[in-house]
C-alpha cells in the first residue's frame, strides 16, 4: 500500500468528517475497501482508529465556537464506549460478505434517512 494513497484517503476522509460529521464509517470505510483493497473486518478497525484522531483534530473548531453540549456529549460517550464494544465483538463474528451487506444496508438507511426526514 502507498504511503501518498494512505494520505489522500486520510485527507477525503478527514475533510468529510470534519465537514459533515460523518466519516468514520461512511466515507473510510468505502475508501479503505475500495481505494486501498483493505477487507472489510480489517478496514472497520482501521476505520474505528482513523476517527479519533479526524473527531480531534476537528472537534477544536467546535469547541472554539461553543457549539458542543458537554452534558450531552458525556453521556452520549458512556452509552457509546458500551455500544461500540458490543458492535467490535459483533462485527469480528460476522463472516465478510454479511458484514459488507450489513455496511451496505446501513448506508442505505442513512441515505434515505437524511432524504425524508431532512
Amino acid at each position: 500500500m502507498s504511503r501518498i494513497r494512505a494520505i489522500i484517503t486520510g485527507a477525503v476522509g478527514g475533510f468529510t468528517s470534519g465537514m459533515t460529521g460523518i466519516g468514520g464509517g461512511t466515507v473510510m470505510v468505502p475508501l479503505l475497501t475500495g481505494y486501498l483493497k483493505m477487507t472489510q473486518h480489517r478496514a472497520h478497525a482501521t476505520s474505528l482508529v482513523i476517527v479519533i484522531f479526524a473527531a480531534a483534530s476537528a472537534s477544536y473548531w467546535y469547541v472554539a465556537r461553543g457549539d458542543i453540549k458537554w452534558e450531552l456529549a458525556a453521556a452520549l460517550a458512556v452509552g457509546a464506549v458500551v455500544g461500540a464494544q458490543i458492535g467490535a465483538r459483533t462485527m469480528h463474528s460476522m463472516p465478510e460478505r454479511k458484514l459488507r451487506l450489513v455496511f451496505a444496508v446501513f448506508l442505505l438507511v442513512v441515505g434515505v434517512r437524511l432524504l425524508v426526514w431532512g
